[in-house]
């Protein structure tokens, strides 16, 4: 008996010093293959980068001598971002990005992993989900997106638009000087997703806060704060024995019970009255997901439906809202490109209040500003990704299984790709000057098969509601306020955006003269 216990001793030792052995080479082998590719700053010899400045102020980007960064390296298309002593590979560059999106799924194994941390919020559902699962439950929601169901959602968006106008109206008024235009825009989106995606009719923008979007803005801001410390990033129990860990499992209990709330009632009303389906116009995106069947017959499960309105509930509306309040920003930041979209929009719209579904397509100047904008301020700024298999580029090899993060703000100001990456030019999207350029140079959807499947839903949506603020109102900066973008689930002005906002004289047949002397 005893030798027995020495044997499995000897075993289990051998064992542990296996792991030691090959984790220490596996780590030694990933810090030889990274040593050459761009770092933006020196690394701290223990925090490495996750001290400084533009982890909480990413202007310093904007400043931060990237041509230089590349110069001195010998791989241009990848950066190193270290966590501690944990190096992050970062693809930026179109190149690098393509082989990382075509080749990985989103979801490291792991506790403590960037999309773990995730799941724990929105789910499993299609951003976070890969394989087979993501595969069946892409196709079965695809449908939810198709044109003809997209084309009745304008009359929403223009809804929610003419309370966004009223309430600018009606707080220049009591403060004439500028507005953060914040919870306006963030509860307007959220209306227009519960609305659009789930039949919700809850008055949201007349409230002057609502607790999910106050609750999604905070756990944002929470895992931010939760990847600055190793020990709580890597550990689910020390983080949750934190006091930090303590609200945010606060927030995640409220936003999962808001959206378990949301499909009980669905699921009730589906029971009372199995024909409530037949006298619909349109199914909405929940009526869907209770009612898609694979080829099987087989549908989602009570957790695939909570985890997809988790998802969606989330990246249908915070995504959208970053991205309006950016354009917005860069209309007070740029009047001269404000003016010439002004223009378009009233040339396209003439005197009619909506912006209507035949016009979204004219738009065409209104649409290369937003894409610059989201260039700039990409919404999400990066995406991280598990190699599925083996990736090897221009020298550079990366063995199956490695984490590996997609920066969209790294690529979109890469100066091999825009030379000019800090110079807002929305031109560059004229078709003749970007009909050449890789489609993986410009991905604030991601890109390839698993690009985000709202992102038709989120530019329509935009374009009515800048073209309708635009056409009624003049968007000036409030240049005394200091707008620091932060990085947390998506791209946050630290202290908000203040806008004034100055009713137009729109005049038609004076706006049509200006037009035609042009």
């Amino acid at each position: 008996m005893d030798n027995l216990i020495q044997i499995l001793l000897t075993l289990l030792l051998g064992y542990v010093l296996w792991v030691i052995v090959t984790t220490l080479w596996r780590y030694n082998t990933l810090c030889r293959t990274v040593k050459d590719f761009a770092q933006l700053a020196p690394a701290h010899w223990f925090w490495g980068h996750m001290k400084l400045g533009y982890m909480s102020d990413m202007r310093l980007l904007f400043d931060l001598p990237r041509e230089e960064a590349y110069r001195i390296n010998h791989n241009k298309k990848w950066s190193i971002f270290w966590m501690s002593f944990i190096p992050m590979i970062q693809a930026t560059h179109p190149d690098s990005a393509k082989a990382v999106l075509k080749l990985s799924d989103p979801k490291p194994t792991g506790r403590g992993q960037v999309y773990n941390v995730l799941i724990d919020f929105i789910g499993d559902g299609l951003v976070t989900s890969n394989g087979k699962k993501w595969e069946r439950n892409r196709k079965l929601l695809t449908p939810a997106f198709h044109f003809d169901v997209l084309r009745p959602y304008v009359r929403i968006y223009n809804e929610a638009a003419d309370i966004v106008l009223d309430k600018f109206a009606t707080m220049m008024k009591e403060s004439p000087k500028s507005i953060d235009i914040t919870d306006v825009l963030n509860l307007a989106t959220l209306d227009v997703i519960l609305r659009c995606a789930l039949s919700y009719e809850g008055n949201i923008q007349r409230q002057e806060k609502h607790p999910y979007a106050m609750a999604v803005q905070r756990i944002g801001s929470l895992i931010m704060s939760r990847m600055t410390y190793p020990w709580q990033f890597l550990s689910w129990t020390l983080y949750m024995m934190s006091a930090d860990g303590q609200e945010y499992k606060r927030h995640l209990d409220y936003v999962h019970g808001f959206a378990d709330d949301l499909i009980a009632k669905r699921k009730k009303a589906l029971t009372e009255d199995s024909s409530l389906l037949e006298g619909k116009h349109r199914l909405d995106f929940l009526d869907i997901l209770m009612t898609a069947k694979d080829e099987s017959g087989v549908g989602l499960t009570d957790q695939e439906i909570r985890d997809e309105v988790d998802t969606f509930l989330f990246a249908g509306h915070d995504t959208t809202f970053t991205a309006l309040r950016w354009a917005l920003y860069n209309f007070g930041k740029y009047p001269d490109e404000q003016d010439k979209v002004y223009r378009e929009v009233c040339d396209v719209m003439g005197d009619q209040k909506y912006t209507e579904w035949e016009d979204l397509g004219k738009l065409q100047k209104l649409t290369m500003f937003m894409k610059e904008s989201m260039r700039l301020y990409p919404p999400v700024t990066s995406s991280t990704r598990l190699l599925k298999q083996p990736l090897e580029l221009d020298g550079v090899s990366l063995p199956a299984g490695t984490s590996v993060t997609v920066a969209m703000i790294g690529v979109h100001y890469h100066p091999d790709v825009y030379p000019d990456f800090n110079v807002f030019r929305p031109e560059r999207f004229l078709p003749e000057n970007s009909e050449d350029r890789d489609p993986y140079a410009f991905i604030p959807f991601s890109a390839g098969l698993r690009n985000c499947i709202g992102q038709n839903f989120s530019m329509n949506e935009q374009k009515v509601m800048l073209s309708r603020i635009l056409k009624r109102f003049k968007v000036v900066l409030d240049e005394d306020h200091e707008v620091i973008p932060i990085p947390e689930l998506t791209l946050r002005p630290k202290t908000g955006i203040k806008i004034r906002f100055e009713e137009r004289d729109n005049n038609q047949n004076n706006i049509r003269g200006e037009i035609e002397k042009e």
